[in-house]
């Protein structure tokens, strides 16, 4: 089996240089390349066990998201698998089902593994209080509102996000927009009062239309709209299986955007590209939410003083991307 010595030889390197590319430490770009080069070449394999017992890691991390089919949260796995890999560091996935009891089964479960730290989407904000309260191990919370968290915590800022819609719609002349979100749903409720913000005080409650973060409601949801006698200028989805659902019941009345209605979608992934004509969206930073992730835990992990540090709470703008599926009226 190839040593550290062997790649040595093969790159024209030192041991230390080797060593130092090994364990994350600063290289030069020029010697990364010749050493990544050199240990697939020679196919060299870290003794990760000897460096564990060296440092006292096991340089794995533990990520829980609540549902391994949602789009996003699969999405924002491959990006942190990807981030931490980069630094030395597998990953253990779990799907807490978006069960509690079974999200803190999943917890304990990754802590008797001996992760190094955990990432956790939680299922929801008040379990999170409760699951998360007593645990010393370094720990990020994604998408999560919990308020005076003892963790750090990173988000989009969903508030924000649905002011940028109502800001469009509202500067494009529309005065009556339709909604379709999920009160109960933290993200859901903060971008339903973002967006009713850029409309004045008060807003027609009929106008909103809530219901699951479900392909069906969203459907359901445009077809109620379509067929409504007051029928509004607009429509903006808060979250990608709403934003497919309603598409999708457009592509089939043969709806187009914005002759027959103006349209604003959310998470611009998945078959949203593909559902017709590209479309005024919001895009959350899927990407810069994983890497924040990672590079948060790693700082706790790397500088274990979590008793005397105080949390950071990050919020990440979400991106109006505009199309042509909003007139001016």
């Amino acid at each position: 089996m190839p040593t550290i010595k062997d790649v040595a030889r093969d790159s024209g390197l030192g041991v230390g240089t080797i060593s130092r590319y090994l364990n994350n430490k600063p290289v030069t770009t020029e010697n990364r390349l010749k050493i990544a080069q050199s240990i697939k070449k020679l196919g060299y394999e870290r003794n990760e066990l000897a460096r564990g017992l060296k440092t006292n890691r096991s340089f794995v991390i533990g990520v829980l998201i609540p549902d391994l089919t949602d789009i996003f949260a699969t999405m924002l796995v491959q990006t942190i698998e990807q981030i931490a890999y980069n630094h030395g560091y597998n990953t253990i996935t779990c799907d807490s089902r978006g069960n509690d009891a079974l999200e803190r089964e999943k917890i304990r479960l990754l802590v008797r593994r001996d992760v190094d730290g955990l990432i956790v989407f939680p299922s929801n904000d008040s379990a999170a209080n409760e699951a998360y309260g007593k645990l010393d191990i370094p720990l990020v919370l994604i998408n999560t509102n919990i308020t005076d968290s003892l963790y750090d915590t990173i988000r989009s800022d969903d508030f924000e996000a649905g002011k940028q819609a109502g800001n469009n719609f509202y500067k494009h002349g529309h005065r009556r927009v339709a909604i379709i979100t999920q009160m109960r749903n933290r993200p859901g409720y903060l971008r339903a009062q973002g967006f009713f913000s850029e409309f004045g005080p008060s807003h027609d409650p009929s106008l909103l239309y809530d219901g699951e973060f479900s392909i069906d409601d969203g459907y359901t949801a445009m077809k109620a709209i379509m067929e409504s006698e007051n029928r509004p200028t607009g429509v903006f989805t808060t979250n990608y299986y709403t934003t497919i659902g309603a598409l999708r019941y457009c592509r089939e009345a043969h709806i187009e955007f914005p002759e027959d209605i103006s349209f604003i979608g959310f998470d611009n992934i998945g078959a949203i590209p593909i559902l017709g004509p590209p479309i005024t969206i919001i895009e959350q930073p899927i990407v810069d939410i994983g890497k924040q992730a990672v590079s948060l835990l790693l700082q706790q992990i790397e500088h274990p003083d979590i008793s005397t540090r105080t949390p950071i709470e990050m919020l990440l703008k979400t991106r109006l991307v505009i199309a042509e599926s909003v007139k001016t009226i």
